[in-house]
């Protein structure tokens, strides 16, 4: 029985990645991208980012992040 441990496991499918946008200043995580600069790789889901993560542009923790919904993005712009 394998257990879930090595490269292969971590591989993430970039279907389904979410963006995450910043509260307080409009910064914007995307899972595909990763957060190189902090040593987050790409495919990193905002879930499984280190509990101290903080936003790189205010440094607010991760609770001031709110998901960006594709669906209500694309409803949004049918609006105008």
């Amino acid at each position: 029985m394998e257990l879930g441990y090595g490269p292969e496991f971590h591989l993430q499918d970039v279907n389904g990645m979410a963006r995450w946008v910043c509260s307080v200043c409009d910064y914007e995580y995307n899972e595909e991208a990763g957060d190189p600069a902090a040593g987050i790789p790409p495919g990193t889901r905002f879930e499984d980012l280190p509990a101290d993560w903080r936003c790189p542009e205010c440094m607010v923790g991760k609770d001031a992040f709110v998901r960006v919904d594709e669906e209500v993005e694309k409803n949004g712009e049918n609006d105008l």
